[in-house]
């Protein structure tokens, strides 16, 4: 999802134009959370990440479009977009008619499950336009563009996975390796998580990749970045290495490699960029 929504969501950063709506406890193992902000018509980019929950992205209205620009080309993507795996440099250029966005935030696992998809669905292709996904498994978009208010969009995907025969079957061990995960914010190794949770590593490679198409060693390292990516922006002064150690990066420079790998700028060119999409 675009990056500016996800810091939002992790530090609860919510207001009356950006806020969280719960899910019903009926489809709460799936669903995290609906959400719901409005875009400044002033930012037309913005960097995409996933921090390795699957998002369904919808556009104010069917008509919507949006640019995805990764390295060396770009897709349109209509009304809606589905965004998992890995994403690494890659930017959303909005058209200038949507002013507000409508997210659908899955357990990692659930969508996979949900929309009959394998959990490496993501892995070379991480944002993808939802349609062909949703008229394989009888998501009607269009259905989903008459509901007019929040609240009727909020029942509509309820009802769709509450008529889901799909089984939300992930072993309750690897709900606690992954909560143990975002606990320590990623600022960990493969070994010690094993280790700390009680879990054979072949086991822990297995589960992830049947249930989250990720690597453990990956799913760490999304956590990881993320944080640091916001103490990052946050900050007043960029110190790089304290930034680096904080997170649990061994230098500034391993720091450095992951943010041009996810990004495709410098931390420095980064902020110079988001100082004037601002």
């Amino acid at each position: 999802m675009p990056i500016n929504y996800l810091k939002k969501i992790q530090l609860g950063e919510f207001n009356e134009y950006d806020f969280r709506i719960s899910p019903s406890k009926a489809v709460e193992s799936v669903i995290e959370g609906f959400y719901v902000f409005s875009k400044d018509p002033k930012e037309e980019t913005h960097l995409l990440f996933s921090d390795g929950f699957p998002v369904l992205v919808f556009l104010q209205n069917g008509e919507d479009t949006v640019s995805v620009k990764g390295e060396g080309h770009a897709t349109e993507i209509k009304a809606v977009w589905a965004s998992a795996g890995t994403i690494k440099n890659v930017y959303v250029k909005y058209s200038h008619c949507t002013a507000q966005i409508f997210i659908v935030r899955f357990h990692p696992g659930a969508f996979y499950r949900l929309f009959d998809l394998g959990a490496t669905y993501f892995r070379y292709h991480p944002v993808a336009a939802f349609e062909p996904i949703a008229r394989a498994n009888h998501f009607s978009i269009k259905s989903f563009f008459k509901c007019h208010t929040i609240e009727e969009k909020i029942a509509f995907v309820t009802n769709y996975v509450q008529q889901s025969s799909a089984q939300m079957d992930t072993p309750q061990i690897l709900h606690q390796t992954l909560d143990y995960i975002h606990k320590i914010k990623g600022n960990s190794t493969v070994r010690k998580v094993t280790s700390d949770a009680g879990v054979n590593y072949k086991w822990l490679e297995r589960s992830f990749l049947q249930h989250i198409g990720l690597l453990p060693k990956e799913y760490i390292q999304l956590q990881r970045f993320i944080h640091a990516y916001f103490e990052l922006v946050e900050g007043e002064n960029v110190d790089l290495m304290r930034i680096a150690l904080s997170n649990g990066y061994y230098d500034s420079n391993h720091f450095l490699k992951d943010f041009k790998v996810y990004t495709g700028k410098t931390p420095l060119q980064y902020l110079k960029f988001q100082s004037a999409c601002c």
